[in-house]
């Protein structure tokens, strides 16, 4: 898993290539990531393992269960009623698998300060809900919950490189923009001065 989502900067391949590979090696029902809105007051369905859902859907980020994951940097096992949870379809009278949680880490370049490490203030989460399959005797182990912990350690780093390529190459972008008109200008002095010459001259 860490080398396929090291070998991207791509943040949509590193997340869905994450939820699947967890999918797989745990043997899931569902995984999802719960993504902050621009606002910062929500949390937003944006990746599904088996999309069962339409990603959108929104949460408000100050849920008791939500601030209870964000304030540990542990996978937490949450109630399969949460809001953040319930996102497979009601079959009956099927007992519904343990499901847990932990929380991505976030950074953009614009965190860091020179020659400083950003405030924990200034962090932003995801969230990663991964979900046992219904009527299941299976609970969660020790050594599965330290797994999904380093998983979510690893996506965090993976998104903060694709997060400085971003940045990195919006401020490229700008920069040759800001060259294109500066050479704009340039020309069109250089035609305003020759121009002053030629009526000087006559």
């Amino acid at each position: 898993l860490t080398h396929e989502i090291r070998g991207t900067l791509d943040r949509h391949t590193i997340l869905k290539t994450t939820l699947v590979e967890l999918g797989r090696t745990l043997a899931l029902e569902e995984c999802a990531l719960w993504m902050p809105t621009r606002t910062g007051l929500e949390l937003q369905l944006s990746y599904t393992l088996r999309q069962q859902n339409p990603v959108g859907y929104t949460v408000p980020i100050h849920l008791p269960v939500i601030n209870q994951v964000f304030s540990s940097n542990r996978a937490l096992k949450i109630s399969p009623n949460s809001p953040v949870a319930r996102m497979r379809p009601l079959a009956g009278k099927h007992m519904p698998g343990e499901v847990v949680a932990v929380r991505v880490p976030l950074l953009h370049l614009s965190n860091f300060q020179i020659n400083d490490w950003p405030e924990l203030s200034t962090k932003r989460y995801a969230l990663m809900v991964l979900m046992l399959p219904s009527d299941s005797a299976r609970q969660w182990h020790v050594h599965e919950l330290e797994l999904v912990e380093v998983v979510a350690d690893q996506v965090a780093v993976a998104l903060s490189h694709a997060a400085i390529l971003e940045e990195s190459m919006r401020a490229r972008d700008l920069l040759m923009e800001q060259n294109i008109a500066l050479d704009l200008a340039r020309r069109e002095a250089e035609t305003a001065i020759r121009a002053r010459n030629d009526f000087l001259a006559v």
